[in-house]
């Protein structure tokens, strides 16, 4: 993914979301979450899906790729529809993905845990669907995803910006199967003030300038993930290309302005 944060914090409303899924996975539920755009729902689906690892082997030969052992244990498929998706597209999507990521776990378990080769072999290893961007979706593509859930014995959960959990409801079959919503709040300060330590940790800077350097990015990401993913980008393009020994405030003022952000 191009817009992937290099750097994700594992925060307060990711252990709810963690908490939410696990239950919408072991409950075989259907659950809504939503929030803003750059919040974190994207990258935090992710993390609990372990997608940034399972994506790239599922692209490679199955003859070549290393598999951890902590593979054998996922059971989470995250998806991204795409835009002009049909419900004929989103089944084949589905379809494929789950067979691709049954073969992929099943070499994992086979690979560290070989005495599960003459085991009754599971057929489906997904346990719990997360569709992100689920806006895309219309009422026919939602209605395949409500009868997947009630067929397949498989949880959902449909992630979106603010104002799906008013369209799910115009769909009454769909919405009462719905057991679980969860708003995906924007970071606080204490959150946000631990991000900028440990990317300032990272970037190995001197701390004189820490207070008000912080104080600036604050103003401008504004509790948004994505846009301080961006802004620290940034900062340390700029840094390295202008040769600064420090980040100030008027650094953090010239990577808000090329990136276009709104005045801090």
């Amino acid at each position: 993914m191009s817009d992937a944060p290099s750097h994700f914090l594992s925060t307060n409303h990711y252990r709810r979301f963690v908490e939410f899924g696990e239950y919408c996975r072991d409950k075989k539920y259907i659950g809504l979450c939503y929030g803003k755009p750059g919040v974190g729902k994207t990258e935090s689906a992710r993390q609990f899906a372990n997608w940034n690892l399972i994506e790239p082997l599922l692209q490679k030969s199955p003859r070549v790729r290393q598999l951890p052992e902590s593979l054998a244990h996922c059971d989470v498929l995250f998806l991204t529809p795409e835009v002009t998706v049909t419900p004929k597209k989103l089944e084949t999507s589905i379809n494929l993905s789950r067979n691709r990521f049954d073969g992929l776990i099943e070499q994992a378990r086979v690979s560290h845990f070989p005495e599960s080769f003459m085991e009754k072999r599971q057929s489906k290893n997904v346990k719990l669907l997360i569709v992100d961007e689920a806006d895309r979706l219309k009422f026919q593509s939602l209605e395949l995803l409500r009868d997947l859930h009630d067929r397949g014995n498989l949880g959902i959960v449909l992630m979106g910006m603010p104002g799906i959990e008013r369209r799910i409801k115009r769909f009454g079959q769909l919405y009462s199967r719905v057991h679980l919503t969860y708003e995906y709040p924007p970071l606080n300060a204490d959150e946000t003030a631990l991000f900028i330590a440990q990317k300032w940790s990272q970037l190995d800077l001197p701390r004189s300038a820490d207070d008000s350097v912080s104080a600036a990015i604050k103003r401008v990401c504004n509790g948004n993930f994505r846009v301080l993913n961006r802004i620290f980008t940034e900062i340390e393009r700029l840094q390295k290309l202008n040769c600064l020994p420090l980040i100030t405030p008027d650094l953090v003022e010239t990577a808000r302005q090329g990136l276009l952000l709104g005045s801090a």
